[in-house]
């Protein structure tokens, strides 16, 4: 019996697109197929994962995937021997009472990675965009009931309906630029700005929240900052995007400090570029999260970021208009104190 429920699971994985292993708890390779052995073609039924995938990170998360049950997936980067870059992805499955583990395996050449990017983001569109919607229909139709009747709950709920509007076309908004950016990343910046004028105009454009946060904003401006290539639009909402971030999650009345220091060669005393800093005092970022801050729809905490109206795109956007501006944006944070999220663009 245990031969035929084999063997049909190996006929299944057959059918599937993508590179798939199956392992069993001693963590040796059950079966797998015809693609997963184009992308290793070393495979051998009875290897032990350690082995096929010469890493103990790979072969403890799936471990840890059968011992404990959690049938969440887990993407881990990883190369082949071969050079291949591939996605890999563990899921439990239970058969017959018994435990194993779905390894697949996603090849990331260019094309596949751009494929599984489109899919991503489509797919959390649909979650962002799904969540307010089922709460404003869900309000409408208790306040078609005789919940409509009762003013305070009237006004209960529609406020909460305005919130979750306001939310959704924060990010229609906040797609439509990221959109506009990626589709204008590659082309030359022509004019010029003076970075210190588009910081002050930032700050200006966030007084509101400030106000609403009852928070402050210093400037440690400083002379004689040079002119630099720039869209001064684009670049104002960098600056945006950062100060409304530090605002959200800083500690309540605390103080956000912009600085903007002159870079030079270190062969010459000519400026190459600027470097401008926004500092807050929150409760930090843990380090393991710091390199996807920029992935579009990432967020550390959810559910505040939710609560204060975040969209999960900001640093995205944040990122392409820097990569358009030829410049960079680097993060620095230590639990409790704080975060420092720096740019730098080049003269």
């Amino acid at each position: 019996m245990e031969k035929e429920i084999q063997i049909s699971l190996k006929d299944l994985i057959e059918t599937i697109g993508v590179s798939v292993l199956i392992f069993n708890n001693s963590l040796t390779l059950e079966c797998f197929n015809e693609s997963a052995k184009k992308l290793i073609p070393d495979l051998k039924e009875k290897s032990a994962a350690e082995a096929i995938f010469n890493s103990k990170r790979i072969s403890s998360q799936i471990l840890e995937c059968l011992k404990t049950g959690k049938t969440e997936f887990r993407r881990i980067r990883y190369k082949t021997n071969e050079g291949t870059e591939v996605a890999v992805n563990i899921k439990l499955l239970e058969l017959e009472g018994d435990n194993l583990a779905i390894v697949t395996l996603n090849d990331l050449s260019p094309l596949s990675e751009a494929k599984m990017i489109r899919s991503d983001f489509v797919s959390n569109v649909s979650h962002e965009i799904r969540s307010p919607l089922t709460s404003i229909i869900g309000f409408v139709e208790t306040l078609q009931g005789p919940a409509g009747d009762d003013i305070n709950k009237r006004e209960k709920f529609l406020e909460i309906i305005s919130k979750e509007a306001s939310r959704m076309t924060n990010l229609v908004s906040d797609l439509l630029s990221l959109s506009l950016v990626e589709a204008k990343e590659k082309r030359n910046i022509k004019g010029r700005v003076k970075p210190e004028e588009v910081i002050k105009s930032a700050i200006e454009a966030v007084n509101p929240l400030v106000v609403k946060k009852n928070k402050r904003i210093i400037f440690e401006d400083v002379e004689n900052i040079s002119d630099i290539p720039g869209h001064e639009d684009y670049l104002l909402r960098v600056f945006i995007n950062l100060l409304e971030n530090s605002l959200h999650y800083s500690e309540e009345n605390s103080t956000v400090t912009v600085s903007i220091k002159k870079i030079f060669s270190s062969d010459s005393e000519a400026q190459t570029g600027v470097e401008i800093s926004v500092n807050d005092k929150s409760s930090g970022i843990p380090s393991e999260e710091i390199p996807r801050l920029t992935e579009r729809f990432y967020r550390v905490d959810r559910s505040r970021s939710r609560s204060e109206g975040g969209t999960g795109l900001g640093l995205a956007i944040v990122k392409h208009i820097l990569l358009r501006h030829k410049g960079k944006l680097s993060v620095e944070s230590i639990k409790g104190k704080g975060s420092t999220f720096t740019v730098y663009l080049p003269s």
